[in-house]
């Protein structure tokens, strides 16, 4: 299977190609067209020719598109969550049950939002001023690997359905879920050019596409270090970045025990780990510490690796063997700090021998981490969990925030004039209660 650019309306193939590999067996998926600044410049040049015209559509018409999007994707959900779950090693129960499904609910929800978009008046007794809200124009849309369509999805919807039009660029390690995205697109008769798909890597595309003058705003999801790179080397244009977390999962020694337990399992171990909103690091009040720690790390254990079109499996495959690599070394270092290694570690789980090539690794949970060490502070990015004790209040919200990292951030306490305070506290830019 070969997977070319989409540029005004059509496919284009790519003067060389790249492999994607398939994360569980090594097994080659598809040939992906590779892209450098011709291809950029292309794909802008179609979104700037489409945008007078798109961005002119009135609301309701752009809505009724959003609509058909989002139907075209829930017709689809079983193709496209096999892609992205063959591509990318995220579980077929996280792909096909939530993550594609929700994707199509981007585009429902912004259908309704774009008809919504009202200005604000400011009079004097002068003048009376107001604001308008108008397009930007032309976007660059930079998608990662972790969770290539929903993310993409996330993107696209609002800046289509705003008037703006669209270069997208996925992740070189998961190209396949948009690449049939941008097929649909077409099926669905968006006008040509408002949307553009151009793969590569981020050398040769990404550093091309973010630099271009005809970019008027960059939507760009991926390492801190990345983003860092783009603001400086962009110039002066919007910039709407997520980037890399390490948070906080707070637990209060009043919180619901089973609920709180639930969360904290499911908020590090989902989608493999591989998440920039995981709670990493999962802080445990004192009085409650040893009992969650035991049950928690009980739970970790008996979470079931292996083949992610397996409707069982909850961990899969990490997206790539340098991945694998990075987060087997934060688990060797872990003991190395003074960490406590209660499971997982860098024995390989016991899997069949068609998947002995794969990325895998096992959950893994340390005690008696100190927020000081590097597995505490650095992004992993993969399924590795830290406990952290802290004594009160103020212990928990200093030790959460004594990160360099502000993504998201969780609090589990009944008292709710308490969970509000420490919501308040975090630095983050969400807080869960």
């Amino acid at each position: 299977m070969r997977i070319p650019h989409l540029i005004d309306g059509r496919a284009v193939e790519g003067r060389d190609y790249f492999e994607t590999l398939d994360p569980a067996n090594q097994q080659v998926l598809a040939e992906v067209a590779a892209g450098g600044e011709a291809e950029i410049h292309a794909a802008v040049a179609a979104a700037k020719a489409a945008f007078p015209k798109w961005a002119a559509t009135p609301a309701a018409e752009r809505a009724k598109m959003m609509h058909k999007l989002g139907e075209l994707i829930t017709k689809h959900v079983a193709e496209i969550s096999t892609l992205e779950t063959r591509d990318t090693g995220q579980t077929i129960s996280q792909t096909g049950k939530q993550l594609v499904p929700r994707a199509a609910d981007n585009f429902h929800y912004f259908a309704e939002m774009c008809t919504r978009v009202d200005g604000h008046t400011y009079p004097t007794p002068t003048h009376l001023n107001y604001t308008l809200f108008h397009p930007v124009g032309v976007c660059a849309l930079i998608s990662p690997w972790n969770v290539p369509f929903m993310t993409g999805t996330w993107k696209i919807a609002p800046c289509l359905a705003f008037g703006n039009t669209a270069v997208l660029k996925m992740s070189e390690l998961s190209p396949l879920s948009i690449s049939r995205f941008g097929q649909l697109a077409t099926e669905a008769g968006l006008p040509k050019g408002v949307l553009n798909i151009v793969h590569g890597t981020g050398r040769e595309a990404g550093e091309p596409l973010c630099a271009h003058p005809d970019v008027r705003a960059i939507s760009f999801t991926g390492s801190t270090a990345t983003g860092q790179r783009i603001v400086k080397s962009a110039g002066l244009k919007k910039f709407s970045m997520e980037l890399g977390g390490k948070s906080p999962f707070v637990v209060f020694d009043d919180a619901d025990f089973e609920r709180a337990l639930d969360a904290a399992v499911f908020m590090i171990f989902s989608n493999n780990g591989e998440r920039c909103t995981a709670g990493s690091r999962i802080l445990v009040q004192k009085s409650l510490y040893p009992r969650f720690v035991e049950r928690f790390a009980e739970r970790a254990a008996r979470i079931a690796v292996g083949d992610p079109m397996d409707d069982q499996t909850i961990i899969g495959p990490m997206i790539s063997p340098q991945h694998l690599a990075k987060v087997r070394s934060y688990i060797e270092m872990g003991p190395q700090e003074g960490a406590t290694l209660l499971t997982g570690g860098l024995d390989a789980p016991a899997l069949p021998a068609a998947l002995a090539r794969g990325n895998f690794v096992r959950p893994t949970v340390f005690a008696d981490v100190s927020n000081s060490m590097r597995i505490a502070q650095e992004e992993i990015f993969g399924p590795v969990a830290c406990l952290i004790p802290f004594t009160d209040e103020a212990d928990a919200i200093a030790q959460a925030n004594d990160i360099q990292y502000g993504l998201s951030s969780y609090v589990w306490s009944q008292d709710i004039g308490r969970a509000h305070r420490v919501a308040a506290a975090i630095e983050a830019g969400m807080c869960f209660v």
